[in-house]
């Protein structure tokens, strides 16, 4: 790596930093919007659910929540089932929503019904070990990745009986597997610009309010035919 290229990356840590030293409240906005305001996904069909006011103004994207607001393309409430025929979107971005719902589950499944084959789901929550999993009113649950047993190819213990009779109804969360690593972004705060990745990494396993966020990235599958197992 050359050294200009260094030097302009500590350049745009530095700036950063600024912004957040100066503009707390405001940042980091990535953990709300993970994408531009202008990213069209390429043109996929997309279902941004829970979108507050991160919405995507483009016609292939649905911006959907429980409250009404701009770039809101639909009102609904995520505890009960989605308003959409199975295998309706190409992508489907659940960006810190889910530890709102009361019935989260539910709600998973609903969006794998309503993803097509080959397509992703986004989902991000807070971090272990973070103060916001369960601090503030509106969390509901804490979600890792121990709440996702039951997705193609994890289980838990052989002697667990509910774990066999939720794999039996457990429906189309049998087509998802994780794509890829579970993802973790540290808290922008100013000082973390200039902390080692390294040291950041350890903290996220050891430490409390370091992480800001935890996500997955799952795949859709071709349903299993009758006599096929999970593998």
């Amino acid at each position: 790596m050359s050294g200009i290229v260094v030097f302009r990356r500590w350049l745009k840590k530095i700036a950063f930093a600024w912004r957040c030293y100066n503009n707390p409240p405001s940042i980091p906005s990535d953990t709300y919007q993970k994408y531009p305001s202008s990213h069209k996904f390429g043109g996929k069909k997309v279902l941004n659910v829970g979108c507050g006011n991160s919405v995507y103004r483009h016609p292939n994207v649905i911006n959907l929540d429980a409250y009404g607001g701009s770039g809101v393309n639909l009102v609904h409430d995520l505890n009960k089932p989605l308003p959409f025929e199975d295998s309706s979107f190409d992508y489907i971005i659940a960006n810190h929503i889910l530890e709102h719902i009361d019935n989260w589950w539910d709600c998973f499944k609903e969006l794998a019904r309503v993803v097509k084959v080959g397509g992703i789901i986004e989902v991000w929550v807070p971090g272990d070990g973070g103060s916001s999993q369960l601090g503030y009113r509106d969390h509901r649950h804490i979600i890792n990745q121990c709440s996702f047993v039951g997705l193609r190819g994890t289980h838990r213990n052989q002697a667990n009986a509910w774990e066999k009779q939720d794999a039996a109804n457990n429906g189309f969360v049998r087509d998802l597997i994780v794509e890829g690593s579970v993802r973790t972004r540290a808290i922008d705060f100013w000082w973390t610009q200039f902390v080692p990745d390294v040291w950041l990494l350890w903290a996220t396993e050891h430490l409390r309010n370091v992480i800001a966020e935890v996500g997955w990235f799952f795949k859709k599958l071709p349903q299993l035919k009758e006599g096929e197992t999970w593998k």
